[in-house]
């Protein structure tokens, strides 16, 4: 109740106050936003509309091209322990000022990214056909039902190569890889999209020098994708590195190709001294995710990853750009969340994000549950063709053990231990790698616990309420999911799942050891598990 009447007066204030009297509280960021006839369209197109978009914003006086975002003020992310007055009596009070600071700009920004033009065409042309369906719907436990209808069902056979990226995790591919990088089943959740090319930039505005740049773009210098399930506000460093790995990537490319080829881009085109041609990196984002839910987590999770990307594109700006290297470009194409990703019943619209990896488009999306099926294949493993078990599924190999990482998480504190976090933060995992042929289950530890045994006994109704951030609006199939998780984990323990390195003066029987608690395990101690895809989307898992 505190929270929807403390969003319904700052959204009436917000909407009653002048321009100038909240000029103050923001601030412009160098995250540009696509132009609106081409802000859904996935990636860049070929034609000129969002170089156009891009030309225009660069003028110093063209903020509507760019995102802007509350500024943090001090007293709006103090702690408890900073307020000078603190004692037992005022902790309440200050926590509740400290709080309503906080859903302040979280419903300023909300408000702001549901009005902004350019972001509001994306969201309409990427939600309508669901949104349309949805708001018949009258029934708060029937919601996703009508939403789910319009999104397109991903299968084993109808999308071509997928690869499905599950809570907490991500991936990174080219075309020669996979088609389609998918995440589904997202509420509070939000669904990040990496799309990027090397492409040209220019100072010339002429037609005919926009021609011949169009025809050299269109030779092909290699297409990166990436998709990230993000549960948390606090994934900076791994949205930065994802970043920058496509900045590696294409920068690599640069320096590998041809060097006429990169001489010619660096030349005056036709002997015309005013057009300097240099590479560019043409990164597009797109965003999906969250709704209008009780507490404010969409909300906390949308101004987390936005911050996020404000500050790496901040980074990338503030670098001295060196001749030869290429400019990196980051657009927001695509942001439908919180709010503008809400039915209007308090129950998300999109759920699921997929992302053409060719082609850079996404759409809605969910993947289906079609029949997993096993069968034997040969692989040519180390110079010798070897028969392994193929598991074929939209969903990706051992999803039982993926999903069960979350849960190990919280349940052993996985962050106290010798892991491959820095610092005890929490890290995305990611499952696949450009210019690599497997996809990775990283290992960590979980074995039997009371918890899961708990939970079991449970009916459907409590164990929903226990285990989901958002139970109103969780689909069908969530609690069956669970109680598999916790059924898998009750059943086996990362030291049957993860094979051990040998290391030296180590006997060849420490891997039956029935170790009981974690202080025996380190991440770094196991191998992860690797998988082969054979054929559309079979996986085989290899040694």
């Amino acid at each position: 109740h505190y929270y929807t009447t403390m969003k319904r007066k700052i959204t009436d204030d917000s909407m009653t106050s002048s321009t100038s009297s909240t000029d103050s509280k923001w601030e412009r960021t160098n995250l540009r936003l696509a132009a609106s006839s081409n802000s859904a369209s996935g990636g860049f197109s070929t034609g000129s509309a969002s170089d156009t978009a891009a030309d225009s914003a660069d003028s110093k006086d063209a903020d509507d091209y760019y995102l802007c975002l509350p500024t943090l003020d001090s007293s709006s992310t103090m702690a408890v322990e900073d307020d000078p007055d603190n004692d037992d009596n005022h902790d309440d009070a200050w926590h509740q000022r400290s709080r309503t600071r906080q859903l302040q700009h979280l419903f300023e920004l909300d408000l702001y990214l549901s009005s902004v033009p350019q972001l509001a065409a994306s969201t309409r042309q990427l939600l309508q056909s669901s949104s349309s369906s949805s708001s018949t719907n009258s029934t708060a436990n029937n919601h996703h039902h009508n939403n789910s209808n319009n999104h397109k069902v991903i299968t084993s056979s109808n999308s071509g190569r997928v690869i499905n990226v599950l809570q907490g995790e991500m991936a990174h591919c080219t075309p020669s890889q996979a088609d389609v990088l998918v995440s589904d089943d997202a509420t509070t959740c939000h669904i990040l999209g990496l799309w990027s090319h090397l492409g040209l930039d220019y100072s010339s505005r002429s037609a005919q020098h926009r021609d011949q740049m169009q025809q050299q773009q269109n030779g092909g210098d290699g297409k990166l994708a990436t998709v990230a399930h993000i549960d948390s506000p606090d994934y900076e460093d791994c949205i930065r590195d994802a970043v920058d790995l496509h900045y590696r990537y294409h920068s690599s490319q640069l320096s590998s190709s041809s060097s006429s080829s990169s001489k010619q881009q660096q030349t005056r085109l036709n002997g015309d001294d005013s057009t300097i041609i240099l590479p560019v990196i043409k990164l597009s984002i797109h965003l999906m995710g969250g709704y209008n839910d009780n507490d404010g987590t969409s909300h906390e999770i949308t101004q987390g990853v936005l911050r996020a990307l404000s500050n790496i594109s901040d980074g990338y700006i503030n670098r001295q750009q060196h001749h030869h290297q290429p400019r990196l470009q980051m657009i927001l194409q695509t942001c439908a969340v919180s709010s503008s990703n809400d039915n209007g019943s308090g129950c998300p619209i999109g759920r699921g994000l997929a992302l053409d990896v060719s082609s850079g488009k996404v759409y809605l999306t969910e993947v289906g549950e079609d029949v997993e099926s096993s069968s034997s294949s040969s692989l040519l493993l180390d110079n010798s063709t070897t028969v392994v078990t193929t598991s074929t599924s939209a969903k990706g190999p051992d999803c039982l053990l993926r999903q069960a990482r979350l849960w190990a998480s919280f349940i052993f504190n996985n962050g106290d231990n010798d892991s491959n976090d820095d610092d005890n933060k929490r890290r995305l995992q990611i499952i696949h790698h450009p210019n690599d042929e497997y996809l990775y289950i990283s290992p960590f530890y979980f074995a039997s616990h009371p918890f899961p045994h708990r939970m079991l006994a449970l009916n459907d109704a409590l164990l929903l309420q226990y285990t989901s951030s958002s139970p109103e609006v969780e689909k069908d199939n969530f609690v069956r999911c669970v109680r598999e998780t916790f059924r898998y984990m009750n059943g086996t323990s990362c030291f049957h799942v993860f094979k051990k390195k040998k290391m030296m003066n180590e006997d060849d029987d420490d891997d039956e050891k029935d170790y009981g608690l974690d202080d025996w395990w380190d991440d770094e101690d196991y191998s992860p598990r690797r998988y082969r895809r054979v054929g559309l989307n079979g996986w085989a898992a290899v040694a």
